[in-house]
């Protein structure tokens, strides 16, 4: 009766119980799929024209990607999805070590993103609150906070110091930027803590005015608290790193994991100056940054796999072998439909694999949570895997479990990935030492007294594979800034990494907060 008009069905979008949640996924899916649409059909037109033989696949909250057509049907996949390819770059990027616990911090302009793989599998949230609308569909874990290298500094009512989520933006962008902003931003604060050069960033593209950062500092923040600029800017700095600590822990603690189990991935342009304090407040001791660590997520999206997820409602309780040929035949369906899809787009079957999740609950319970489990034959001694699984899930989460409680299932879904290849690891070459990259020292500040020491400044385009820099120090790339704190050492390694470990003991407080002393790792 309409034709031309673009139909959301949320039963088929979303077929997963809770009328609301489904509701609101299709209503926030109708809204955007009109707009994804004409973009989809924009860019892939502009590469026809360019000769373009292959189609544009486009990035997905889920962490896949999908072709321009199921991105214009399900729009919605399409939200918060610039971050949430931070976890399969982190995987790719700790894959020489073996690392699978990773947590991967992202600070840029305006915003500070946090995503978590544990064991190799990037945290999956569903039926998240985005500002005012529920979604259901599974998307990547992406804590977002306001704070980024434009973060005003300001003074609250109780006349205390706070950092943001007010932002200069790009335009008039930080006080140092000399473009017309006047109030002070950490981006300020790190220049005149001596992280960054004064000289310029981007290679000296981008000129840093340091009296504009003091001035900034000195009317909004230094005289109104009676500090020194030097220790305003330091409680500047510690104030922004305490709220994406904050942050961080709702990602691990909130979820059930343990912060010290994981190492810290740097991504984005401004997280280098902060990487190593926000390490050593979480009790992390290992920290991983790339040369690519301003591009990451991109890069993220370039190794990314193709994938879609089917989902389908399943009210059974985990009894006996008729629920266990019910979930059986949906689990197959669902991965029938997935893999006819995936070679559709041209992969075989060798290049095709499957994840499966189900949504689970003890009978009474008002909420489930999500299992995730490899594929298996589903039959009623099989059960009692599923079972095992969502007992210990739910202790991970809740930290108690009901071994002799009825289990059922409300929900079940199958990821259906298709693998691409991937571009070649960066390679560094064997290097002559890090006293051939020393370019200078500067006057920094590590300490909430404000003095200053003389630290050395090196550049990274000169470090090669196996150089290693002892704290406190910088290193300067052409599009981040590494702080190395007292206490931490940085090594280049083959792959384009700066592989950082903490050399010192914890601070009594972080020992006191985490339960346990912490000894560093053995330098590799």
């Amino acid at each position: 009766m309409m034709p031309g008009v673009r139909l959301t069905v949320g039963s088929l979008l979303y077929p997963q119980v809770r009328e609301y949640t489904r509701t609101s996924t299709a209503i926030v899916n109708a809204y955007l799929a009109p707009i994804l649409s004409r973009y989809v059909e924009a860019v892939d037109g502009y590469f026809r024209s360019l000769g373009a033989k292959n189609p544009v696949r486009y990035f997905q909250s889920n962490g896949g990607l999908a072709l321009g057509s199921v991105v214009s049907d399900q729009s919605v996949y399409a939200i918060n999805s610039g971050p949430a390819s931070a976890p399969q770059a982190a995987l790719y990027i700790g894959e020489p070590w073996g690392l699978q616990n990773i947590i991967t911090v992202d600070m840029g302009g305006t915003s500070f993103d946090i995503t978590l793989t544990r064991d190799g599998r990037a945290n999956v949230s569903k039926n998240i609150d985005f500002l005012r609308y529920r979604i259901g569909i599974p998307m990547i874990q992406v804590e977002t906070l306001g704070a980024g290298g434009g973060s005003i500094g300001w003074i609250d009512s109780m006349g205390l110091l706070q950092m943001g989520p007010q932002s200069a933006g790009s335009e008039p962008g930080p006080a140092c930027y000399d473009q017309g902003g006047d109030k002070p931003t950490t981006t300020d604060a790190n220049l005149v803590l001596g992280y960054l050069n004064p000289d310029g960033l981007v290679g000296g593209r981008l000129p840093l005015a340091v009296n504009r950062a003091r001035t900034a500092i000195d009317a909004g923040l230094a005289k109104p608290l009676s500090l020194s600029i030097e220790q305003a800017a330091y409680g500047m700095f510690t104030i922004v790193n305490n709220n994406m600590v904050n942050a961080i822990r709702r990602v691990s603690v909130e979820r059930g994991y343990d912060p010290r189990d994981f190492v810290l991935n740097c991504a984005g342009g401004a997280t280098g100056a902060h990487i190593t304090a926000l390490a050593r407040e979480m009790g992390i001791t290992r920290v991983l940054v790339s040369k690519l660590a301003s591009g990451l997520c991109a890069y993220g999206q370039i190794i990314s796999d193709v994938k879609y997820n089917y989902m389908a409602p399943a009210p059974v309780r985990l009894e006996g072998a008729a629920a266990a040929a019910k979930l059986d035949g949906l689990f197959k369906g669902l991965e029938a439909r997935g893999v006819t899809d995936l070679k559709k787009d041209g992969f075989t079957e060798d290049r095709i694999s499957i994840r499966r999740s189900l949504d689970m609950r003890y009978v009474g319970q008002v909420h489930e949570c999500t299992v995730d489990v490899d594929p298996f034959a589903l039959d009623e001694a099989a059960l009692e895997q599923l079972k095992a699984a969502f007992h210990a899930r739910h202790e991970e989460l809740y930290t108690y479990s009901e071994p002799a409680s009825v289990v059922e299932v409300v929900n079940v879904e199958s990821a259906i990935s298709g693998r691409v290849d991937k571009p070649r690891r960066m390679s560094i070459g064997k290097g002559a030492g890090a006293d051939k990259a020393l370019a200078g020292t500067r006057a920094m500040i590590f300490a909430a007294d404000g003095v200053a020491q003389d630290t050395p400044v090196y550049a990274g385009d000169k470090l090669g594979a196996g150089d290693r820099i002892i704290g406190p120090a910088v290193i300067e790339e052409v599009t981040t800034t590494l702080v190395v704190e007292p206490d931490w050492t940085a090594e280049l390694t083959e792959s384009g990494v700066y592989l950082l470990d903490y050399t010192g003991v914890l601070h009594d407080h972080h020992q006191l907060r985490h339960g346990r002393r912490l000894r560093p790792l053995p330098h590799r």
